[in-house]
């Protein structure tokens, strides 16, 4: 519904994030999808940062109640039932590698009443094998195979998109419906209108009629044209049609 906060469940755990400006903009991220509990392992500058205050643009005046700092890995991810760490490169590790459309299916599948956990590495280096060890998962967000390097914001965007759109599938359906196509029955009139209004022009000749008539619905078949749309073209039509008759 309409300015209702969605909530989302899963942890963001930032291991030792590097700038202030890149926690601001992922605490950014994560409250536009939902998110809340934000837990920061070890910043390399002291907490709260007026930076990423900043370049929050207004999140962490929502989220900064749920905002936490820990000093080790073990106190971050404490709670968490399943964790999954990001990775742009696939390390030498057995463990299960998934997109991240598939890791938010196999938690909406498998892991759903569990306590989950995303965790993503310093922009530097990203994680390291003792850090993605620590894992159930592993995500490997797809990337140009010349050029993986994401910001460490865009990681966490793509990730809690991804579970936003999975678990509130109605808010997608409403943007969907925002613009509502045109049914087939009040196109096929609006057709009809134009090729009679095009005939009654001499807009086509008798060779190739048939054909170009075709061609002239296809153009307004394809268009996924609104209701709007219609009426805009209907009096556009008619506006050219008495142009011609008064002169």
């Amino acid at each position: 519904k309409k300015n209702t906060l969605i909530k989302s469940t899963p942890c963001i755990i930032l291991k030792n994030p590097q700038l202030p400006e890149n926690i601001g903009m992922c605490a950014r991220s994560i409250f536009n999808y939902g998110f809340s509990d934000l837990r920061l392992e070890n910043p390399k500058q002291s907490w709260p940062n007026q930076k990423a205050i900043a370049s929050s643009a207004g999140a962490f005046e929502n989220i900064q109640k749920s905002t936490r700092v820990f000093s080790s890995f073990e106190e971050a991810v404490k709670g968490v039932n399943i964790l999954f760490a990001t990775s742009v490169r696939v390390r030498d590790l057995e463990k299960t590698v998934l997109t991240p459309r598939e890791a938010i299916n196999l938690i909406k599948n498998k892991y759903y009443d569990n306590k989950i956990g995303f965790l993503f590495g310093p922009e530097k280096a990203g994680l390291n094998n003792n850090d993605l060890s620590e894992a159930n998962f592993i995500i490997q967000i797809p990337t140009n195979p010349a050029f993986g390097s994401l910001n460490l914001a865009m990681a966490v965007n793509i990730i809690c998109y991804e579970w936003f759109i999975n678990k509130n599938k109605d808010i997608i359906i409403e943007l969907e419906n925002v613009l509502e196509i045109a049914d087939k029955k009040k196109l096929l009139n609006f057709k009809d209108f134009l090729i009679k209004n095009l005939h009654e022009t001499n807009f086509f000749d008798d060779k190739s009629s048939l054909k170009l008539e075709i061609n002239v619905k296809n153009i307004f078949s394809k268009s996924m044209l609104t209701d709007k749309d219609l009426l805009i073209l209907y009096g556009v039509i008619k506006s050219l049609k008495n142009y011609k008759i008064s002169n």
